[in-house]
């Protein structure tokens, strides 16, 4: 049983694709309703077993609903795919908006804690569980006028260290993945904005795009899924990155059959 934030729509499509083919329960979250139940309805068409609940992670009455009502469905909860996240702003820290900034941090960082704060005793109960933090290289690498998405993708790495030594001993891992450049939503508006005279500089998403270094929210959806699965065990607190072959490899080893 796998709850996915996140999914009416780019990555957290691809990972309910990857979990529904290999048989799991999923509960997907988002904000649109719309968007959910369309999903729901692909990966129906699929064979799955889907629970659609709208939410917004970054309100925490909302994601404490969308545990109880998985629980209160199935029971168990498995996998936690802290996946949601929001771009905006995209400017400069002087010239931004303050309400957007502190959005950003609260769906990209406050949510996952939300989250994970709200499946813990479930997991702590039945002594197992893992949690993937879905996070970006811009935790690492600075990028003019994307401050608050970096910084939250930045706490994210770090909290996923933080919580894995906490739950270390009782049967939860923590991950976080860095998946690539996605071809989502998010790259289209990354590639949208018009930065003028400013500081911001976002052609490195325009060469991406032109030079087809995107990648498929569905093959990234299979990296979380080996971060879900057994090959993942004696794995925790640690940040996986595309960048990886090592990693890639073992990835294609491992799944060579599923």
């Amino acid at each position: 049983m796998a709850i996915i934030t996140g999914a009416s729509r780019g990555l957290g499509t691809g990972v309910a694709e990857r979990f529904v083919r290999a048989g799991a329960t999923v509960a997907l979250t988002a904000r649109s309703e719309e968007g959910l139940l369309a999903e729901a309805e692909r990966l129906r068409a699929l064979g799955g077993t889907v629970l659609t609940l709208a939410a917004d992670v970054s309100d925490p009455e909302q994601v404490q609903q969308v545990v109880d009502q998985t629980l209160e469905q199935y029971q168990r909860i498995d996998i936690l795919v802290n996946n949601a996240g929001v771009i905006w702003p995209i400017d400069e820290v002087a010239e931004t908006d303050p309400d957007e900034w502190v959005y950003n941090l609260y769906v990209n960082l406050i949510g996952p804690f939300y989250a994970s704060y709200c499946v813990l005793p479930v997991m702590i109960a039945q002594e197992y569980g893992r949690i993937i933090n879905i996070s970006s290289g811009l935790s690492r690498s600075a990028v003019a006028g994307l401050s608050a998405y970096g910084t939250a993708k930045a706490g994210l790495d770090h909290f996923t260290r933080i919580l894995a030594l906490e739950v270390a001993k009782v049967g939860i891992t923590v991950n976080a993945l860095h998946p690539g450049v996605i071809d989502t939503d998010m790259q289209t508006d990354l590639r949208s904005v018009d930065t003028g005279d400013s500081a911001v500089d976002l052609s490195i998403f325009h060469n991406y795009y032109e030079s087809n270094q995107l990648v498929s929210p569905f093959v990234a959806g299979r990296l979380v899924y080996w971060l879900a699965g057994p090959w993942s065990k004696g794995h925790t607190g640690e940040i996986f990155t595309f960048r990886d072959e090592a990693w890639l490899a073992q990835v294609d080893q491992d799944l060579a059959d599923s």
